[in-house]
């Protein structure tokens, strides 16, 4: 996308005038490749063996914000806000750390990428953009180091280490059962556990430990699929969002009742960015 094609018309929505293009020094981003990724140039790169990249916007904002989607950085890309808010001037990241489960290693990992990314000048704080497993990442991240988080998007989010250990045969199709079943068993082993009521109480399980997050008043919003098959929203966001309110915690959600787990983000995801937007703190 070249600079005479953005859409500048739909900026004068975003609800706030921090956001401004300027002129900054050229950013050393990673050794790599680089390559096209929605009209933006993307950077690829590995970190202790892992892929990762940065999205560079034409024009990088003063202080550096950026996006970071923690899982399922190729799902539903124009849906999400990450396309909104480079042309805004934010920086999108991501680093796979998926089979990590985020536990202690996972957590780890991304402290050497955020590391990195303070390294490059970026703002202290990232816009977490959580897309089910991607919810599951956010909310470890957040919880484990909320000085870092700046807001949250989370859509049909797991929340729950148990997410997956809770189907059986009567509440999940045949075809898809031996998949949830493989998964259980990696976060068995992910976080040193042999059963379901392991994960239910692991003090890890993001829903076990909202008070960091409630604590820093990290603005959450959240989409709830009614008819979510994938991850019961009634095991996930609704304990999420009960735990935080009573933590004293900031969290919206918007009920989508007649949505399963697909598709995330919205047609038109101007008011995700918005919500951005408005929450991003000031550097």
């Amino acid at each position: 996308m070249s600079e005479n094609q953005l859409d500048y018309k739909s900026l004068e929505s975003a609800g706030t005038e921090r956001y401004l293009f300027s002129s900054l020094k050229k950013i050393a981003y990673p050794e790599g490749s680089v390559r096209d990724w929605y009209g933006y140039r993307r950077h690829d790169f590995e970190l202790e063996g892992r892929p990762g990249f940065i999205v560079e916007p034409p024009h990088p904002c003063p202080g550096l914000p950026w996006t970071w989607c923690l899982q399922w950085s190729e799902a539903f890309v124009p849906r999400t806000p990450a396309l909104k808010l480079l042309e805004r001037g934010f920086h999108h990241v991501h680093l796979n750390v998926f089979d990590t489960y985020m536990n202690e290693e996972g957590v780890r990992i991304l402290e050497q990428f955020y590391a990195l990314l303070q390294s490059l000048h970026f703002h202290k704080k990232a816009a977490l953009l959580g897309m089910s497993y991607g919810g599951l990442f956010s909310l470890r991240w957040a919880a484990e180091h909320p000085e870092t988080v700046g807001a949250m998007w989370l859509d049909a989010p797991v929340c729950s280490l148990t997410f997956a250990a809770e189907r059986n045969e009567g509440n999940t199709q045949p075809g898809s059962l031996k998949c949830f079943q493989d998964w259980a068993k990696a976060h068995m082993a992910a976080y040193r556990v042999s059963d379901i009521e392991g994960l239910r109480n692991h003090p890890l399980n993001p829903l076990n430990n909202v008070r960091p997050i409630a604590g820093a008043k990290i603005p959450i919003l959240a989409i709830r699929s009614g008819q979510d098959q994938t991850v019961f929203p009634e095991s996930n966001i609704d304990i999420l969002e009960a735990r935080l309110r009573a933590a004293g915690g900031n969290i919206q959600v918007v009920r989508r009742d007649n949505y399963g787990h697909h598709p995330h983000g919205l047609d038109d995801p101007s008011p995700l960015a918005d919500f951005i937007l408005q929450h991003y703190p000031e550097y």
